[in-house]
């Protein structure tokens, strides 16, 4: 089983995209901002294959800070920001990151994730 962090600060969100991973057979860690990111990830980075980032977090860090760090301590976690916003990923984020503007299918999400997941690391 693959686990994913998802780091969303919209509590409905985090339901129905969890729900649509879960179903997928994908194990869920949940944070609602990059403090609770950055505990998830110091404990359990290294079992992390894919990391879900809303870019705007409500704090001052966003999901590109938050993959950042992420990839310091896993290299080779995928990442997948979602926001509203049309933003550059390559700029902003990590190397590879992948860019799904806000509103999304939550089932072409899973989809996503399923095949990112799946990917030889």
């Amino acid at each position: 089983m693959s686990t994913v962090l998802l780091v969303e600060d919209d509590p409905a969100l985090v339901m129905v995209i969890e729900a649509a991973l879960a179903d997928r057979g994908l194990q869920v860690l949940t944070a609602a901002g990059d403090k609770a990111a950055q505990r998830i990830l110091e404990r359990d980075a290294a079992h992390i294959g894919v990391l879900i980032a809303d870019v705007h977090l409500g704090s001052a860090a966003t999901g590109f800070d938050v993959s950042r760090r992420a990839r310091r301590l896993n290299p080779r976690m995928e990442v997948v920001y979602i926001t509203g916003q049309s933003l550059d990923a390559e700029k902003f984020g990590v190397h590879g990151g992948v860019l799904l503007p806000k509103p999304f299918d939550v089932e072409a999400l899973g989809d996503m994730v399923v095949a990112l997941a799946s990917d030889p690391v």
